[in-house]
């Protein structure tokens, strides 16, 4: 048994009150101090034949209201996978509400528990036999203890009734209201000074809030059990923190419920419809958690739902001004347009005293409260349904089209409607929408139109869910994309696993390139290679090394493109540095005359975002010669930085378009006649794509007698 005394300093927040001359911030901020405990378990496992707690300690805090553990470290064993996972299971000794915590919810927790009613609660681990170690360390707990509130009522009494709205939550530790939207994942709103980045911005939102006790005090409160808190992820939260009336915005998600496995809109069904237009309601209302006072409402309505109406007094600039009783608590709460039901702002400020002033809120248009909702992080950002391209996605279109096999799958609560699965399709004269066929289960197929040789293409997938929100693949505005053609002929094709016949030079001390298995070695270098198949070009590849004073420089052999006016270079380069003057850049050249001049590539002044695949069309930038060189460049020149390089997946691939299979159409005139004959020698003589006419993807004495019967068949 653990034995706990309460901590000698305590966390305290000042409450903010309605002033009769000016509007002023409402929130009510948690009263709680740190008791220090004491549980080390060390290593334990399970040594019986059944699922048993192998960790079991009373936690027990005199005179807390309530309890909130902190888990210092929790080592948890077994899997999911092998059906022995162990979990932590917490009860309240109060009133037997019940937490369960595995190792996926106790980081959405952020290490720490839901809040529990009562001073004492008892913590188990529970572990299967045979699954392996596990460990729980505590230091302290937080705990519930009354502050002084003041209130902040428009008139002489009190007029809010208690409520039960699904959609509006308790925002703790802080005390303040957050409620849910209709964007995509039904994330939450509330007030910027509620979640502005200080240590007791919101981290867990609370539903079927019961009575308070009657202490009119935030120690008084009694929490919902378990099942009715979630976390908030801190990854999803965007706030400007407060900025005064009008400009005061907070925009969070949730993760599931660690015990019931669901989100909060899965279990209310509900959520509120944003309305951002100019407002026109006559009279508005507020619902949230305010506080009370004992002289004007019941105790044990203190910061439990209760929601009240009165006249809404306009819109000034991006401030919402009304009229109705608000305290404490109540920041964050929905401002909603009493006619159709519609969230039109945040309430922030209260401003109302015996009948003066008006109370504040931010309108839902504010611009940068729409920046955060059109750009949404983490658990807000959509879940889309799963897209899969069974046959991959085409490099190359063919110029008469393309059959391709598409599969929409759910992904959990969104299920795609079949009826609105379409293909947006672009060869350079406009968007083209094209519905995909549905073949059943998750099964759809359509046809990419193709179009003239070597245009490019851009195309994107659509589909509604049957809730009606639209998905786009890929998203975030990106397209796929490819060639019309109907092949390549490779010229070179370079994994590094063998040598290439590439050399290379050095000024400086360290940082030479080599070819190897790159090591990962803390410096900048990559992990692995860029094309899988264990080797690449690096600099240094030794533990704590890096390019060091001076330049190092890796050129490659020497190439023939001459036969291939259209042939494309690509190479896979990583490229890290942390200078940040440009001085250490990577730099691509490349030579049609065996080194004796260059013309720049690409110069990198920065860092990649790990291996990135450039391509260029060499006759942008030379002409194709039999003497095309390429040379890669990084350097440290004495910054005191750090710079690694590397380059895999060397290629030299020359595009092909046969339009309408006339291959025999050599000199592409449109007609086959015996001066396509002297067309394909000349072809043959300079190794171009179209001496080709077996399709084999060479130029060989064989495609003369392929040409023949091409020419003998027409087209």
């Amino acid at each position: 048994m653990s034995h706990v005394s309460k901590a000698a300093s305590i966390v305290l927040a000042c409450g903010f009150a309605c002033a009769a001359s000016a509007q002023s911030t409402q929130t009510n901020p948690l009263s709680q101090f740190d008791a220090e405990i004491d549980v080390n378990s060390g290593r334990v496992v399970n040594n019986t034949n059944q699922l048993a707690p192998v960790i079991s300690e009373v936690v027990s805090v005199e005179d807390a209201n309530w309890l909130r553990l902190r888990f210092d470290e929790v080592t948890l064993a077994g899997s999911d996978e092998s059906g022995n996972a162990s979990y932590l299971r917490i009860t309240s000794l109060e009133d037997g509400a019940v937490q369960f915590l595995d190792s996926e919810s106790i980081e959405q927790w952020q290490y720490t528990s839901a809040y529990f009613n009562g001073d004492t609660v008892l913590v188990e681990l529970m572990a299967y036999p045979g699954s392996g170690f596990n460990e729980l360390n505590m230091s302290s707990v937080i705990a519930g203890t009354p502050p002084t509130l003041e209130e902040s009522i428009c008139g002489p009494t009190d007029d809010r009734i208690l409520s039960s709205d699904p959609r509006a939550a308790r925002a703790l530790p802080i005390g303040c209201t957050a409620w849910m939207i209709d964007d995509c994942e039904h994330c939450f709103l509330t007030a910027g000074h509620c979640n502005g980045g200080g240590n007791s911005d919101i981290n867990v939102l609370q539903f079927n809030v019961p009575l308070s006790d009657s202490s009119c005090s935030f120690g008084g409160i009694n929490h919902p059990g378990p099942e009715d808190q979630y976390p908030v992820d801190p990854a999803s939260q965007q706030t400007n923190g407060g900025g005064g009336t009008g400009n005061d915005w907070g925009y969070l998600g949730a993760f599931p419920n660690s015990n019931t496995g669901l989100l909060p809109w899965e279990v209310s069904g509900s959520w509120f419809t944003l309305n951002s237009s100019s407002p026109t309601a006559s009279n508005a209302r507020v619902t949230g958690y305010g506080s009370v006072s004992s002289s004007l409402a019941s105790c044990t309505w203190y910061l439990v739902q209760k929601t009240h109406a009165g006249p809404f007094d306009g819109l000034f600039g991006t401030e919402l001004n009304y009229s109705m009783d608000t305290t404490g608590g109540n920041s964050g709460s929905p401002v909603i347009d009493e006619t159709t039901g519609e969230a039109i702002g945040i309430h922030t400020h209260g401003g109302c005293f015996n009948g003066g002033g008006a109370n504040a809120g931010t309108w839902a248009n504010h611009p940068n409260l729409q920046n955060a909702l059109a750009n949404p992080q983490g658990v807000c950002i959509p879940v889309a349904p799963f897209f899969t391209f069974p046959g991959g996605l085409p490099e190359f279109i063919d110029p008469a089209g393309q059959s391709l096999d598409v599969d929409i799958a759910p992904n959990g609560a969104v299920v795609p409607d079949p009826a609105t699965a379409e293909l947006v399709y672009d060869d350079g004269d406009g968007a083209v929408v094209i519905p995909l066929t549905y073949n059943g289960g998750t099964s759809y197929s359509v046809t990419l139109p193709g179009g003239d040789c070597f245009d490019g293409i851009s195309y994107t997938f659509n589909v509604d869910d049957t809730n009606g929100e639209s998905y786009s693949n890929p998203n975030g505005g990106n397209i796929y994309s490819g060639t019309i053609a109907t092949g390549t002929i490779v010229s070179v094709d370079l994994d590094m696993e063998t040598d290439p016949g590439w050399t290379t030079s050095s000024t400086a001390t360290t940082g030479a390139w080599e070819r190897a298995v790159p090591g990962d070695y803390g410096r900048n270098d990559p992990a692995t290679d860029a094309d899988g198949s264990g080797m690449c070009w690096v600099t240094d590849n030794r533990p704590s090394e890096d390019i060091d004073n001076g330049i190092v420089q890796l050129t490659t052999a020497t190439y023939d493109v001459s036969g291939s006016p259209d042939a494309v270079l690509s190479y896979a380069v990583h490229h890290d540095n942390t200078d940040t003057s440009g001085n250490d850049a990577f730099t691509a050249e490349i030579s049609n005359n065996n080194g004796a001049s260059w013309v720049t590539l690409e110069t990198i002044p920065g860092s990649t975002a790990g291996w990135e695949t450039h391509s260029f069309n060499i006759s942008d930038f030379v002409t194709p010669t039999s003497q095309v060189v390429v040379r890669f460049t990084s350097q440290d020149l004495g910054t005191g930085t750090i710079a690694e390089s590397g380059i895999d997946a060397f290629r030299i691939i020359t595009v092909i378009c046969e339009e309408d299979d006339c291959l025999a159409d050599v000199n592409g005139d449109g007609a086959v006649t015996p001066t396509d004959f002297t067309a394909w020698v000349g072809a043959f003589n300079s190794n171009a794509p179209e001496c080709d006419q077996n399709g084999d993807g060479m130029c060989t004495p064989t495609d003369f007698t392929a040409w023949v019967g091409n020419y003998n068949a027409g087209c």
